[in-house]
């Protein structure tokens, strides 16, 4: 994985999801060399988020999450065997004591999948919610 890995990622988007649906909006900023998302989720659930995501040439893409919930996550990102984008936490988190990780899959120009997934031991993974992304004209 590379510097250019997030660049499919880049612009604006509308997401949908069984229930509901949302907006995330991602630009390069700091001389391109930072990733910024600020993502909003709709009614029936509303919230706010946003993250930062860095490359490093000796350490590869690190993000950092915060969202109106107070969650906070710290993920590294990685690729699957498939070749599938993932951002994980590096160690169990929050009450549940679970690992927790996004992937993104399936991608093309117009749009792309997206899953939040958590394992109790970084091995066996459970889909918690998963989203379609459908680039804005």
């Amino acid at each position: 994985m590379d510097a250019s890995a997030l660049d499919f990622w880049l612009g604006e988007w509308d997401c949908d999801w069984d229930g509901g649906r949302g907006t995330n909006s991602i630009v390069r900023e700091l001389d391109d060399r930072v990733v910024v998302e600020r993502f909003e989720a709709l009614a029936p659930e509303p919230f706010t988020g946003m993250s930062v995501s860095v490359f490093d040439e000796g350490s590869g893409w690190r993000q950092t999450w915060v969202d109106s919930n107070s969650s906070y996550w710290h993920l590294v990102g990685s690729t699957l065997p498939d070749g599938s984008l993932v951002f994980g936490t590096p160690e169990r988190v929050d009450a549940e004591h679970v690992y927790k990780r996004m992937v993104f899959w399936n991608v093309a120009d117009d749009g792309f999948s997206w899953r939040w997934e958590a394992s109790p031991d970084g091995e066996r993974w459970q889909e918690r919610w998963a989203i379609r992304y459908t680039r804005r004209p």
